[in-house]
């Protein structure tokens, strides 16, 4: 037999198909998609880790001493290791501070806003005055006005002359109470050196203490320590 006609009856082999590399590939992407979908997972899961915190339950202004009634609890979410916010276990710390500054209400709080400390500076004190209608501007007080007080004699305050005597040339208002419904009185708190202190509660005590309101930038003569 010739060599033509054995390689003519020899068998005829296919070639091989490359292996299919799709299987391999859809494995790769659910792997992906099952991990996105764990780490959407572990977000939503510490997202949903709430803590409570401490809330300013009214407005708190600049010196008041802090009372458990001022904070109210809400929960959030919030990192434990987070010490800019003030953990609800905390709020006997926090009883008796003094704010640093305006603190609107339902702002969440920070340890940063409030000190232990005094902030009256050496010096000086909260005088509560007493100031009639005829001894105020007609807008009224608001807390950090900066006012000039006078003491006005028996007769001016009923219309008649006299002179005026300043008792303190700059005092800061650090409260204004309530408006009284029955009389023209209104009731407010300065900051004032102690040197004046006495003056200032005569003059409040006979109802002629007299007070008027002072540019914003004016400063006073004593002011809380901050620091």
């Amino acid at each position: 037999m010739s060599s033509s006609a054995t390689r003519s009856a020899a068998p005829t082999r296919l070639p091989s198909r490359a292996r299919d590399k799709r299987p391999a590939l859809a494995v790769l992407a659910l792997l992906l998609v099952l991990l996105g979908a764990l780490g959407s997972a572990l977000i939503v899961f510490r997202s949903s880790e709430r803590t409570e915190v401490l809330m300013a339950a009214r407005p708190l202004e600049q010196g008041q001493v802090l009372t458990a009634e001022d904070f109210r609890v809400v929960e959030m979410a919030w990192d434990d290791a987070d010490t800019q916010l003030i953990g609800a276990t905390a709020l006997d710390n926090f009883v008796g501070a003094s704010a640093l500054t305006h603190i609107p209400a339902n702002t969440v709080l920070a340890p940063q806003m409030f000190t232990a400390s005094a902030m009256a500076p050496e010096g000086a004190t909260q005088v509560g005055v007493v100031v009639p209608s005829a001894g105020r501007p007609s807008e009224g007080f608001r807390v950090n006005d900066i006012v000039r007080v006078f003491q006005v004699p028996d007769q001016a305050a009923i219309g008649g002359g006299g002179a005026t005597e300043e008792l303190v040339e700059a005092a800061k208002v650090v409260h204004v109470g309530e408006a009284s419904t029955t009389t023209d009185m209104v009731h407010v708190t300065l900051l004032v050196p102690d040197a004046d202190a006495a003056a200032v509660i005569a003059a409040s005590s006979t109802g002629t203490a007299a007070l008027s309101v002072l540019p914003a930038d004016t400063a006073p003569v004593v002011d809380w320590r901050t620091q």
